[in-house]
């Protein structure tokens, strides 16, 4: 299947999701100013993801006021952006305009128990990480899951966070593994290995991490 032409549609996949954008736009229980503004969001994140090195990344997501308030005001629109895209993602399932992306396609989402958000771990700067939550949480903290592309901007970050903190750079906190699997390492050595599920989405730090969804 060739990229899509519309950037909505391809920041949709990165929480999981085949959005029909047609089928969004003509239906009229969508706000169309909603649609609109959320594919505004989509060429903002779009643009500022090719422009990005995992440095720069990193100094904007983790330490905004490093570089004072061009970069802050930066950090708090990309925030928005993908809370917007993640709200419009949640009126698109009701619709049925969304389907879940599968390996070798899509499937219904009217019964999943997953719903699009926006997350970053508690306390700290990071993020804004895209994903898929549950209702269930654990001790407190959401369960949630990534796509393999937000997996894969996971571990650079987690890489790049460890050379600043001038830890071993010989030890790797986080690889996506040649068998399509996760290793991460954690405190003590602890090693964990995630396998992607049926959807190929992968529970990075679900019981491990204090995620949280995005604060409005």
């Amino acid at each position: 299947m060739p990229p899509s032409r519309s950037p909505l549609v391809r920041v949709a996949a990165q929480f999981g999701y085949d959005l029909d954008e047609a089928a969004l736009l003509a239906d009229p229980r969508v706000i169309t100013t909603d649609t609109r503004s959320a594919r505004l969001c989509a060429v903002l994140i779009e643009h500022l993801s090719t422009i990005m090195d995992t440095d720069l990344r990193f100094t904007i997501s983790r330490d905004p006021d490093r570089l004072h308030g061009v970069v802050a005001d930066t950090v708090t629109a990309i925030e928005h952006a993908y809370r917007a895209i993640a709200a419009l993602l949640a009126a698109a399932v009701t619709t049925g305009a969304v389907r879940q992306l599968v390996p070798g396609g899509t499937r219904a989402v009217d019964f999943s128990p997953w719903r699009p958000a926006v997350v970053r771990v508690a306390g700290a700067h990071g993020g804004p990480y895209p994903c898929q939550v549950r209702p269930e949480h654990w001790n407190g903290w959401a369960a949630l899951r990534f796509t393999r592309d937000v997996t894969a901007r996971l571990m650079a970050d987690l890489h790049e966070e460890w050379r600043r903190d001038g830890r071993q750079l010989g030890t790797i906190p986080g690889q996506l593994l040649a068998s399509g699997d996760v290793l991460l390492l954690h405190d003590e050595g602890v090693r964990e290995l995630i396998t992607p599920d049926d959807d190929d989405m992968f529970a990075v730090g679900a019981g491990t991490w204090t995620w949280q969804e995005w604060p409005d």
